[in-house]
Protein backbone atom coordinates (compact mmCIF):
# COMPACT_ATOMS: atom_id res chain seq x y z
CA UNK A 1 0.00 0.00 0.00
CA UNK A 2 3.04 2.55 0.77
CA UNK A 3 4.35 1.82 -2.75
CA UNK A 4 1.09 3.15 -4.25
CA UNK A 5 1.20 6.28 -2.15
CA UNK A 6 4.70 6.77 -2.89
CA UNK A 7 4.14 6.54 -6.61
CA UNK A 8 1.18 8.49 -6.83
CA UNK A 9 3.39 11.61 -4.47
CA UNK A 10 5.54 11.05 -7.46
CA UNK A 11 3.26 11.10 -9.98
CA UNK A 12 1.59 14.48 -8.29
CA UNK A 13 5.31 15.97 -7.99
CA UNK A 14 6.01 15.31 -11.92
CA UNK A 15 2.86 16.70 -12.97
CA UNK A 16 3.00 20.23 -10.76
CA UNK A 17 6.56 20.32 -12.14
CA UNK A 18 5.37 19.77 -15.88
CA UNK A 19 2.18 21.87 -14.97
CA UNK A 20 4.80 25.34 -13.88
CA UNK A 21 5.67 28.05 -15.37
CA UNK A 22 8.86 29.60 -16.32
CA UNK A 23 8.34 33.22 -16.09
CA UNK A 24 10.58 35.78 -18.13
CA UNK A 25 10.65 39.35 -17.68
CA UNK A 26 12.18 41.85 -20.26
CA UNK A 27 13.18 45.23 -19.11
CA UNK A 28 15.24 48.00 -21.20
CA UNK A 29 15.91 51.33 -21.07
CA UNK A 30 18.20 53.92 -23.11
CA UNK A 31 18.23 57.41 -21.61
CA UNK A 32 20.98 59.92 -22.78
CA UNK A 33 24.49 57.72 -21.35
CA UNK A 34 22.18 55.59 -19.55
CA UNK A 35 22.09 51.82 -21.34
CA UNK A 36 20.59 48.80 -19.83
CA UNK A 37 18.36 45.81 -20.90
CA UNK A 38 18.12 42.95 -18.14
CA UNK A 39 16.39 39.54 -18.46
CA UNK A 40 14.85 37.89 -15.57
CA UNK A 41 13.68 34.32 -15.39
CA UNK A 42 12.52 32.07 -12.61
CA UNK A 43 10.58 28.15 -13.23
CA UNK A 44 10.09 25.66 -10.80
CA UNK A 45 7.82 28.03 -8.63
CA UNK A 46 10.95 30.86 -8.34
CA UNK A 47 13.41 27.70 -7.03
CA UNK A 48 15.55 28.33 -9.90
CA UNK A 49 16.81 31.88 -10.79
CA UNK A 50 18.56 33.60 -13.53
CA UNK A 51 19.46 37.05 -14.75
CA UNK A 52 21.03 38.14 -17.59
CA UNK A 53 21.85 42.27 -17.76
CA UNK A 54 23.58 44.13 -20.35
CA UNK A 55 24.60 47.64 -18.78
CA UNK A 56 26.15 49.41 -21.65
CA UNK A 57 25.74 49.22 -25.51
CA UNK A 58 28.01 51.84 -27.69
CA UNK A 59 27.83 52.38 -31.33
CA UNK A 60 31.33 53.34 -32.60
CA UNK A 61 30.35 53.52 -36.62
CA UNK A 62 29.64 50.84 -38.96
CA UNK A 63 33.29 50.02 -39.40
CA UNK A 64 33.27 49.22 -35.78
CA UNK A 65 30.63 48.25 -35.08
CA UNK A 66 28.66 48.14 -31.76
CA UNK A 67 30.19 47.10 -28.15
CA UNK A 68 28.23 45.57 -25.81
CA UNK A 69 28.87 44.69 -22.05
CA UNK A 70 27.06 41.95 -20.45
CA UNK A 71 27.18 40.83 -16.85
CA UNK A 72 25.64 37.49 -14.80
CA UNK A 73 24.32 38.11 -11.36
CA UNK A 74 22.76 35.83 -8.79
CA UNK A 75 19.38 37.17 -8.33
CA UNK A 76 18.34 35.88 -5.09
CA UNK A 77 21.57 37.71 -3.12
CA UNK A 78 22.27 40.00 -5.86
CA UNK A 79 26.31 38.60 -6.27
CA UNK A 80 28.28 39.33 -9.31
CA UNK A 81 29.25 36.07 -11.23
CA UNK A 82 31.05 37.56 -13.90
CA UNK A 83 31.60 39.88 -17.01
CA UNK A 84 31.62 39.77 -20.71
CA UNK A 85 32.44 42.19 -23.19
CA UNK A 86 32.38 41.93 -27.19
CA UNK A 87 32.17 43.69 -30.35
CA UNK A 88 29.53 43.29 -32.92
CA UNK A 89 30.85 44.24 -36.04
CA UNK A 90 29.74 43.69 -39.81
CA UNK A 91 31.30 40.55 -40.07
CA UNK A 92 30.28 38.70 -36.71
CA UNK A 93 26.96 39.82 -38.25
CA UNK A 94 27.58 38.38 -41.66
CA UNK A 95 28.70 35.13 -39.56
CA UNK A 96 25.65 35.05 -37.13
CA UNK A 97 23.12 34.80 -40.57
CA UNK A 98 25.32 32.42 -41.97
CA UNK A 99 24.84 30.19 -39.04
CA UNK A 100 21.40 30.70 -38.66
CA UNK A 101 20.63 29.95 -42.36
CA UNK A 102 22.70 26.47 -41.84
CA UNK A 103 20.64 25.58 -38.94
CA UNK A 104 17.33 26.45 -40.82
CA UNK A 105 18.38 24.32 -43.78
CA UNK A 106 19.04 21.52 -41.54
CA UNK A 107 16.31 21.15 -39.62
CA UNK A 108 13.16 20.05 -41.07
CA UNK A 109 10.26 22.67 -41.39
CA UNK A 110 12.13 25.32 -38.70
CA UNK A 111 9.59 27.97 -39.23
CA UNK A 112 6.65 25.98 -38.35
CA UNK A 113 8.14 24.53 -35.46
CA UNK A 114 8.81 28.38 -34.38
CA UNK A 115 5.39 29.59 -34.74
CA UNK A 116 4.42 27.09 -32.75
CA UNK A 117 6.79 27.75 -30.10
CA UNK A 118 5.66 31.23 -29.84
CA UNK A 119 2.22 30.47 -29.32
CA UNK A 120 2.76 28.72 -26.28
CA UNK A 121 3.70 31.93 -24.68
CA UNK A 122 1.58 34.25 -22.80
CA UNK A 123 2.41 38.09 -22.21
CA UNK A 124 0.90 39.42 -19.30
CA UNK A 125 2.60 42.73 -18.78
CA UNK A 126 3.98 45.37 -21.51
CA UNK A 127 4.57 48.67 -21.26
CA UNK A 128 6.46 50.54 -23.71
CA UNK A 129 7.45 54.42 -23.32
CA UNK A 130 9.32 56.49 -25.84
CA UNK A 131 9.85 60.25 -25.64
CA UNK A 132 11.54 61.80 -28.86
CA UNK A 133 12.41 65.19 -30.45
CA UNK A 134 15.24 66.75 -33.42
CA UNK A 135 14.32 70.53 -32.56
CA UNK A 136 11.53 71.76 -34.64
CA UNK A 137 7.88 71.17 -33.67
CA UNK A 138 6.36 70.32 -36.97
CA UNK A 139 9.44 67.50 -37.96
CA UNK A 140 9.19 65.99 -34.05
CA UNK A 141 5.51 65.41 -34.86
CA UNK A 142 6.40 63.30 -37.77
CA UNK A 143 9.26 61.66 -36.01
CA UNK A 144 6.51 60.75 -33.29
CA UNK A 145 4.18 59.54 -35.78
CA UNK A 146 6.76 57.22 -37.35
CA UNK A 147 7.37 56.36 -34.19
CA UNK A 148 3.93 55.23 -33.68
CA UNK A 149 3.54 53.12 -36.69
CA UNK A 150 6.81 51.05 -35.75
CA UNK A 151 5.57 50.44 -32.66
CA UNK A 152 1.91 49.66 -33.40
CA UNK A 153 3.41 47.39 -36.63
CA UNK A 154 6.20 45.51 -34.65
CA UNK A 155 3.53 44.48 -31.74
CA UNK A 156 0.85 43.97 -34.03
CA UNK A 157 3.41 41.05 -36.11
CA UNK A 158 4.75 39.79 -32.69
CA UNK A 159 1.05 39.46 -31.16
CA UNK A 160 -0.45 37.38 -33.91
CA UNK A 161 1.76 34.52 -32.65
CA UNK A 162 2.07 35.19 -28.64
CA UNK A 163 -1.09 35.21 -26.74
CA UNK A 164 -1.64 39.01 -25.17
CA UNK A 165 -3.31 38.12 -21.78
CA UNK A 166 -3.13 42.25 -21.09
CA UNK A 167 -3.96 45.72 -22.66
CA UNK A 168 -0.15 47.35 -23.54
CA UNK A 169 0.36 50.43 -22.70
CA UNK A 170 2.08 52.13 -24.72
CA UNK A 171 3.38 55.80 -25.04
CA UNK A 172 5.45 58.01 -27.63
CA UNK A 173 5.33 61.46 -25.92
CA UNK A 174 6.74 64.92 -28.26
CA UNK A 175 9.36 66.70 -26.83
CA UNK A 176 10.33 70.06 -28.67
CA UNK A 177 13.24 72.30 -29.19
CA UNK A 178 14.92 69.86 -28.00
CA UNK A 179 17.41 67.21 -29.67
CA UNK A 180 15.88 64.06 -27.25
CA UNK A 181 15.48 60.43 -27.61
CA UNK A 182 14.64 57.87 -24.77
CA UNK A 183 12.89 54.76 -24.45
CA UNK A 184 12.46 52.14 -21.98
CA UNK A 185 10.08 49.16 -21.52
CA UNK A 186 8.92 45.98 -19.36
CA UNK A 187 7.34 42.63 -20.42
CA UNK A 188 6.51 40.08 -18.81
CA UNK A 189 5.86 36.44 -19.97
CA UNK A 190 5.57 33.04 -19.49
CA UNK A 191 5.44 29.26 -20.78
CA UNK A 192 4.55 25.81 -19.10
CA UNK A 193 7.39 23.60 -18.55
CA UNK A 194 6.07 20.55 -20.45
CA UNK A 195 5.31 22.86 -23.47
CA UNK A 196 9.27 23.50 -23.51
CA UNK A 197 10.16 20.13 -23.15
CA UNK A 198 7.70 19.10 -25.52
CA UNK A 199 9.52 21.83 -27.75
CA UNK A 200 12.41 20.63 -27.42
CA UNK A 201 11.77 17.00 -28.43
CA UNK A 202 9.83 17.87 -31.50
CA UNK A 203 13.02 20.36 -32.64
CA UNK A 204 15.64 17.04 -32.15
CA UNK A 205 13.23 14.80 -34.18
CA UNK A 206 13.02 17.78 -36.97
CA UNK A 207 16.42 18.39 -36.79
CA UNK A 208 17.47 14.13 -37.24
CA UNK A 209 14.73 14.22 -40.43
CA UNK A 210 17.30 15.72 -42.04
CA UNK A 211 20.19 13.87 -43.21
CA UNK A 212 23.07 15.19 -41.63
CA UNK A 213 21.05 17.74 -39.49
CA UNK A 214 22.72 16.85 -36.03
CA UNK A 215 25.86 16.72 -37.58
CA UNK A 216 25.55 20.77 -38.46
CA UNK A 217 23.83 21.64 -35.72
CA UNK A 218 26.26 20.71 -33.34
CA UNK A 219 28.96 22.28 -35.81
CA UNK A 220 27.31 25.85 -35.50
CA UNK A 221 26.58 25.60 -32.07
CA UNK A 222 30.00 24.89 -30.46
CA UNK A 223 31.97 27.27 -32.97
CA UNK A 224 29.37 30.39 -31.27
Amino acid sequence: MIWAWIAGAVAVLILAVAQSKIKICLSFVHMEQNDEIRIDVRSLFGLIRYRYIVPMLRFHGWLEGLELKSEKTNPNNGDFQGESKRKIDFDKIKEAIDNFRILLHNCFKFNQWFRRLLSRFHCTELNWKTSAGIGDAAETAVVVGTLWGLKTSLLGYIFRTIRLETRPELQVMPVFNQNVFMTEGICRLHIRLWHLVVAGLQLLFRILKIKGGLRAWKKVLLRT
